[in-house]
């Protein structure tokens, strides 16, 4: 009967292990959640310093000059967030724009719908 239980316990023990290995991209406190997809504090911070530091344009035409309203002192940039992924790097696009000021300090994420972005939840 221990060993019965010494092997649940390994198996929920392993399982455990394995999807906290799994969340590099969940590091860090939850910061936005647009609708459910949430981003998290270390993705947010390295998105920003990207952003902040690439050429406009240079990254699949990113980052590009944001017209919207946010806080910090402008020009503001805005550069994709990609679901699953720490920092955009090129390739396919979502719909969630991290929104960076000319300080390269996050100001919000927001996301793309038809009539222009919706701000997301922010914690």
């Amino acid at each position: 009967m221990k060993l019965l239980h010494f092997t649940e316990i390994t198996a929920i023990l392993s399982l455990f292990v394995s999807l906290c290995a799994t969340q590099g991209i969940d590091d860090g406190c939850e910061m936005f959640n647009c609708r459910g997809v949430k981003f998290y504090s270390q993705s947010i911070t390295n998105s920003a310093t990207q952003a902040h530091n690439a050429r406009l344009g240079s990254i699949n035409t990113y980052p590009k000059v944001y017209h919207g309203t946010a806080g910090g002192p402008g020009p503001h940039r805005i550069f994709p967030m990609v679901r699953d992924e720490e920092v955009y790097s090129g390739g396919p696009l979502s719909f969630y724009f991290l929104i960076v000021d000319a300080q390269g300090q996050q100001q919000g994420v927001v996301q793309t719908l038809a009539g222009g972005h919706m701000p997301c939840e922010a914690y």
